[in-house]
């Protein structure tokens, strides 16, 4: 099933979180657009039950292993069963162990028969360091849900390029699981079960529309994740972390100044092998931006030529939701 568009006359019904998040610019410029949205979704890898999580930490060290028990603790309550790995409690500068340790925990995580689901415990700094020493046939060989964000971003697309396993852009263990409520942690289960993300209205110009063509559907795949980390993986080969598919590219960040959220939108213009892979922009939440923000995305897809569309709840925040990274939308 593909798109229905549907003609607007008047300016597209903004969301609530979206009109507060710009109320400082006094205008958003969602103005004189075309709406369409998503029809279905494609469950596109196996459905895996979550029963047994391990915990994991290839980025940033824990100072509060207090955390994990609580997430531990809650897990359990919810008939999960939960593995702490020993990463967790180490540091080598501002990470979790030095890049062995943190390495053999991704790999270890990945070979245990008894683990389904793998909750990275935070983000921070030192995923990118594992890249080029992940054994990538290990996990395409014991396919697990992955689920991170923040600096993790650099993991999830990267295990998705190399592997093709959709990974989760999601609330981690630390400040995520550990902080849930019941109803919370059933709806977050459910969604990294199936595969659910609830596409957002996309909008368009009329100029964008009649070109055709640019819209997401037709096998593009949700992609991205933390703006910062995703310009961070520039210089790698493009081959290693950039989908053969075409991308809804979906991006977030936090207390990125104006300018430095300018930079890295042109880093992504002038990277070409990405750029013209983008056919629709969701934007997530960039809290702590500036008054120039609405003006500098707006560019951006402008410049793409691409519809685009807003997502507050992809975020660094306590409502981040779950985008599972490489879903193929039909």
């Amino acid at each position: 099933m593909g798109l229905v568009p549907r003609y607007a006359e008047v300016p597209t019904a903004i969301p609530n979180a979206v009109r507060k998040s710009a109320a400082r610019n006094n205008k958003i410029f969602l103005t004189n657009t075309i709406t369409y949205t998503i029809m279905a979704l494609k469950k596109y890898d196996t459905i895996c039950f979550m029963k047994n999580v391990a915990i994991i930490a290839p980025a940033g060290n824990i100072d509060e292993i207090d955390g994990l028990y609580e997430a531990e603790k809650f897990l359990f309550s919810q008939n999960v069963a939960a593995k702490i790995f020993k990463g967790c409690g180490q540091k080598f500068r501002y990470m979790a162990g030095d890049d062995n340790t943190r390495l053999e925990d991704l790999h270890n995580a990945f070979l245990d028969p008894g683990i389904d689901t793998i909750i990275c415990a935070r983000g921070g700094y030192g995923a990118i360091r594992l890249l080029d020493k992940i054994d990538y046939d290990i996990i395409k060989n014991n396919p697990k849900k992955f689920i991170g964000s923040s600096d993790i971003t650099a993991l999830l697309v990267s295990v998705f390029k190399n592997t093709g396993l959709i990974t989760y852009h999601a609330k981690m263990a630390l400040n995520g699981i550990s902080k849930m409520n019941e109803r919370e942690f059933l709806k977050y289960k459910n969604a990294i079960e199936n595969n659910i993300y609830t596409m957002p209205k996309f909008n368009c110009s009329e100029r964008v529309w009649k070109k055709g063509g640019l819209y997401p559907g037709d096998g593009a795949v949700l992609w991205g994740g933390n703006l910062a980390t995703i310009v961070s993986l520039f210089g790698s080969p493009a081959e290693s972390y950039v989908p053969n598919e075409d991308i809804v590219l979906f991006l977030e960040d936090i207390n990125e100044p104006d300018y430095k959220i300018d930079r890295m939108l042109t880093q992504i213009l002038r990277n070409i092998y990405l750029k013209n892979k983008i056919k629709a922009v969701i934007f997530g939440e960039f809290k702590g931006a500036g008054e120039y923000l609405n003006e500098i995305l707006k560019e951006f897809v402008d410049t793409l030529n691409v519809p685009y569309a807003f997502d507050m709840n992809i975020t660094h925040g306590a409502n981040n939701t779950i985008v599972p990274v490489g879903l193929k939308l039909v």
